[in-house]
């Protein structure tokens, strides 16, 4: 296996494009989703079968990051992210004409093949480019504007479903893509010093990506992240029905909702920050997950109490979200800093899993029967405690391992 190794390819892109490439995925999955019930009339099929549109796009994202790792390890981030890009641009615009479902759920795949490499290669750029030492804080910030982009999403969907059609928000989306395309022409470097020809053979693949199932702190923390990105996701799905349906709220409220925990996931990241200079990384991912432990329970007790207003299930979602910030970046920075030679499958094997674990939870959801507030409370506990349980077991690896090297 020979490496190009380019000492001249060390520029270091800006945290507004690494953030843009890292966003416009997610934003994607939910910022369409109010056009939902007008996307069924429109094309004269029910509720049920338009939600296949998120279904399709979580699937095609889930996988299609398995690719584009290895890619960017032999071509480079640059060129991979600019066909991805290009992609999703074309993806918006298969759904912005669709006349049928089908048209639609072939748009959204094609959108979702675009769209899940955004993140990976924005993680593997900063682990390209910023010294271990940098990276917990520059994921940090990153992975705040990725984790808020699903929660801003429906409202300018809303926006522009009231006063433009379900169709203009896929003509956002392309505008979106067509955007970042420019920005990337003009402004991102290429970050990968290390383009290895061979990283996109099959049997290389494979071994990449069977080497990296042989290191259990590694998939401890895949696993954690995705267990936090299906907190985020059981969010999004459930809240219509907790807000819409339980509580009797009008969809507007919808603002209310995202600005308390888009806060609390800002405070929650600056808090983070700060003890980021005294407390180690896995230190802080336990801690997040005990403050979104009481924050579950809490759900629990005003479901149990018959106690579920708007204001009793505020408090205890952005404590849930506060926690968040301290579980997704940092857990993300842990999983990827052994691996700098083939970074970019390492942040796709992340990204896969992860997204299929938040798919699997979003499912688990969806079939829980009872009270939409008792669903909360059940699947965020239950993802909390596998969480909580596979963070203190990667403290043990790693206090394991640096003892042994000791």
């Amino acid at each position: 296996m020979k490496l190009r190794i380019s000492s001249a390819r060390s520029a270091t892109p800006s945290f507004f494009i690494l953030a843009f490439m890292a966003a416009l995925g997610p934003f994607g999955d939910t910022e369409y989703t109010p056009s939902l019930p007008n996307i069924a009339r429109a094309l004269d099929v029910t509720y049920g079968q338009a939600q296949l549109t998120m279904t399709v796009y979580l699937v095609g994202f889930a996988v299609g990051q398995l690719l584009y790792g290895p890619v960017s390890d032999s071509f480079g981030r640059r060129p991979t992210i600019l066909f991805a890009v290009a992609t999703f641009f074309l993806g918006s615009l298969i759904c912005a004409v669709g006349v049928d479902l089908d048209m639609i759920l072939f748009g959204r795949f094609v959108q979702s093949a675009g769209a899940c490499a955004g993140g990976i290669l924005s993680n593997a750029a900063v682990r390209d480019t910023f010294p271990p030492e940098e990276q917990t804080k520059v994921f940090l910030e990153v992975n705040t504007v990725f984790a808020l982009a699903p929660g801003v999403g429906p409202i300018a969907g809303s926006l522009v479903d009231h006063y433009f059609g379900w169709e203009a928000n896929f003509y956002l989306l392309a505008i979106l893509a067509l955007l970042l395309l420019v920005c990337l022409l003009l402004f991102f470097p290429e970050t990968n010093r290390y383009e290895n020809p061979d990283a996109i053979r099959p049997g290389r693949v494979a071994k990449n990506y069977l080497s990296l199932f042989k290191h259990a702190d590694y998939m401890c923390y895949v696993l954690v992240v995705g267990l936090g990105e299906g907190v985020v996701y059981c969010s999004l799905v459930e809240a219509p029905a907790l807000v819409m349906i339980e509580i009797g709220l009008p969809s507007k409220t919808f603002i209310i909702v995202t600005a308390c925990v888009s806060g609390a996931f800002l405070l929650g990241t600056a808090a983070c920050g700060l003890l980021s200079k005294f407390v180690s990384d896995r230190t802080l991912i336990v801690a997040g997950w005990l403050i979104m432990l009481a924050g579950s329970l809490a759900i629990g007790y005003f479901n149990h109490e018959h106690r579920v207003t708007l204001f009793t299930m505020l408090g205890p979602i952005s404590l849930i979200f506060s926690g968040i910030a301290f579980v997704i970046p940092v857990a993300t920075a842990v999983a990827l800093t052994p691996f700098e030679k083939i970074a970019g499958s390492a942040s796709a094997m992340l990204g896969s899993l992860s997204m299929g674990v938040a798919s699997a939870s979003t499912y688990f959801i969806s079939i829980l029967s009872g009270s939409p507030s008792f669903a909360v409370f059940f699947t965020f506990t239950l993802l909390i405690g596998i969480g909580l349980s596979l963070a203190l077991l990667g403290h043990a690896i790693s206090d394991k391992a640096a003892s042994t090297s000791y």
